[in-house]
């Protein structure tokens, strides 16, 4: 069952319960920065909160396997959900990411789960300010494609790895295909003008393998999916003709893959689904 499914059934758009997990920060890019953007809705996202149920970090943290003894970096940590789930699993974790309001999220989260393992901290890749082999595992969730040099925070991700550390990522993706890629990119920045690239898996590999990095593990690309009216109001897309063309560009490429996103109808409410992928490697 899609995840809008699951939404539709246990809870209406008013009151959708989650978190904006699924957007989180991470380097400045683009005409208007990470740090800007999220810094902005953040309250939208602690409001409407989308992504907080455990299931949808489940697969990215089976990857990651965090251990007991490990000491864990969360890049663009966001409100901190993913780096309270490892706390609880390896023995200290550091939520990092460029947005101040973010971070307050994520330090009202920890006080309340009452942990003494975690520590939030505004920092971004390509200057994290960690000493070189500091950390036996870093995660970064669907920030990838904010980043405006991704082999540079690759190379930064590669620094404060223990040798032998493990990194995992999730992200959007696009296709090598480059008329479906142009599709794809357009409606991404409507929906976020921080947004630089989504990746495509070949690229991913690529990046990862010239950085040093060795593929240790792989899932399948998982859906998700929301009406577009609530992505809408999640995003805070208020401009008019910003909103006109988002929906104008979906309703043309109706059940059509655009490389990770298709466009569809649910019971008669257009709806977007995406696709993320999971992607573990070592520091060889």
């Amino acid at each position: 069952m899609s995840d809008y499914m699951e939404k539709r059934q246990n809870s209406d758009a008013d009151n959708p319960g989650g978190s904006g997990e699924g957007n989180d920060s991470g380097q400045s890019s683009g005409p208007e920065s990470a740090r800007q953007v999220f810094g902005r809705r953040v309250d939208r996202y602690a409001e409407l909160d989308v992504f907080s149920e455990e299931q949808y970090y489940r697969s990215l943290l089976d990857l990651a396997d965090p251990r007991p003894g490990d000491h864990v970096l969360d890049l663009a940590t966001g409100t901190g959900l993913l780096a309270l789930m490892m706390a609880r699993m390896a023995a200290r974790v550091t939520g990092a990411d460029i947005t101040p309001e973010m971070l307050e999220k994520a330090r009202g989260r920890l006080a309340a789960a009452g942990l003494d393992n975690v520590e939030f901290l505004e920092a971004a890749v390509p200057e994290l300010p960690f000493p070189d082999g500091s950390f036996d595992l870093v995660t970064c969730r669907l920030a990838f494609h904010h980043f405006t040099d991704p082999a540079e925070a690759l190379a930064e991700i590669s620094r404060v790895l223990k040798p032998g550390g493990r990194f995992v990522m999730e992200d959007v993706f696009g296709l090598d295909d480059a008329a479906i890629r142009e599709k794809r990119e357009r409606l991404e920045k409507l929906f976020d003008p921080s947004h630089v690239r989504a990746y495509s898996p070949t690229e991913l590999r690529g990046l990862l393998q010239a950085a040093g990095f060795g593929i240790s593990g792989e899932l399948e690309p998982y859906t998700r999916g929301l009406p577009v009216d609530f992505m809408l109001k999640l995003e805070r897309i208020e401009d008019p003709e910003d909103r006109t063309q988002i929906i104008q560009l979906l309703n043309e490429n109706l059940d059509a893959d655009l490389g990770g996103f298709q466009p569809t109808e649910v019971e008669g409410e257009l709806v977007l689904r995406w696709q993320t992928i999971i992607i573990a490697a070592v520091k060889t």
